[in-house]
């Protein structure tokens, strides 16, 4: 799998690029079943699943300093996956190993320019080696 406990998912695009669909198939990916309401009026919304997952939504915050008030530096710094919509909003406090994926709409409003990057070494394996099965995948 690309991600793993601790790893933070981050998030960004416009309103309507997909962020809460894509998050949503992340957490189906993890494992949580049933009802997956956006957090955009909790922020944080906890799942169990193969590795606790956190589903943050800044959405409704001005600034990094928000986020930080109400504890999710914790929360990014724990052994739980987090996937964080709206993660330009922590500006500098988001950790640097984390998953960057930035949404576009392209065109239609079904079609979709997905960019994913990963700073430290060893998050960009493990994304190399996702594109790669994915690849072979696409050309079975």
């Amino acid at each position: 799998m690309a991600v793993s406990a601790g790893d933070v998912v981050a998030l960004t695009g416009d309103l309507g690029s997909g962020k809460s669909v894509l998050a949503r198939g992340v957490l189906e990916a993890l494992g949580v079943e049933g009802d997956m309401p956006s957090p955009s009026f909790v922020i944080v919304a906890s799942y169990e699943a193969r590795v606790p997952v956190n589903h943050i939504d800044l959405y409704r915050l001005d600034n990094a300093g928000e986020a930080l008030d109400i504890g999710l530096e914790d929360l990014l710094y724990s052994d739980c996956i987090s996937i964080v919509e709206w993660a330009d909003r922590l500006g500098g406090f988001l950790p640097l190993a984390s998953i960057k994926v930035e949404l576009q709409a392209v065109g239609e409003r079904d079609h979709r320019l997905i960019s994913i990057k990963a700073v430290v070494p060893e998050v960009r394996t493990r994304l190399a080696n996702l594109a790669g099965s994915l690849v072979r995948f696409g050309g079975q």
